[in-house]
């Protein structure tokens, strides 16, 4: 499942809550909002990675999912880009002792995103299958009181082929778990991505400000097609 499926599910999600949202208030019930997303998505309201209840959300999905259907076998996790490296130890003490990916790593569950909602809570998750290819579950928590104690309910598996992850720990993780040379390598690969995407964003401003306007037809000219 690509970044646009899972546009969807998490846009699926806004609607199903917000419609619960408007039964709610037919029976004069409050405290109805949007989800609350990690990482955000544009236009909705987002969640900072260290405030809770979201490191516990994510940690309990993530080592729930990993039980159930891999249980045994080590945990690396790779967490979300948009993360600091004081928030990333909050996760990295509850996930212990899973470890962080670092570059290379093969059998990585990478959290895509979660979803907190009053009293029930998503997160998406994209794990290694026994075929070699990498699939998506959503963990479903519920059971929150004021925001704390979210437990995982049940799994709902997505039965579509997703892209390999790509290792998103902080380069100050990887040098302190994975080595020097791995976090040089990597700083080096998100700098290179970084300028050509610089360059390719350049290049297109450029094309678009040399290019000539269409010739003005002459009068009496017919229009393509007629």
């Amino acid at each position: 499942m690509h970044s646009g499926s899972m546009d969807r599910i998490g846009s699926s999600f806004v609607i199903a809550s917000l419609a619960a949202c408007a039964l709610g208030a037919a029976l004069s019930l409050s405290g109805c909002s949007a989800p609350r997303t990690w990482p955000s998505v544009t236009g909705e309201q987002g969640i900072s990675a260290d405030a809770p209840p979201l490191p516990q959300v994510v940690v309990d999905a993530l080592k729930h999912a990993h039980k159930e259907i891999a249980q045994g076998a080590p945990l690396v996790y790779n967490l979300p880009q948009e993360i600091n490296v004081a928030a990333f130890a909050t996760y990295e003490r509850g996930l212990a002792p899973g470890k962080p990916m670092c570059p290379g790593d093969r059998d990585v569950w990478t959290v895509r995103q979660a979803r907190i909602d009053g009293s029930k809570a998503q997160v998406d998750i994209e794990y290694p299958t026994p075929e070699g290819i990498y699939q998506t579950v959503t963990v479903h928590l519920a059971g929150a009181t004021a925001g704390i104690g979210y437990k995982p309910d049940y799994l709902q598996f997505w039965k579509v082929p997703v892209k390999a992850p790509t290792c998103q720990t902080p380069v100050a993780v990887v040098e302190r778990a994975c080595g020097e040379a791995a976090a040089t390598k990597l700083r080096a690969e998100r700098e290179a991505a970084g300028a050509a995407v610089g360059a390719g964003a350049s290049t297109g401003a450029s094309a678009g400000a040399a290019a000539p306007a269409p010739p003005k037809a002459a009068a009496g000219a017919d229009e393509p097609g007629k």
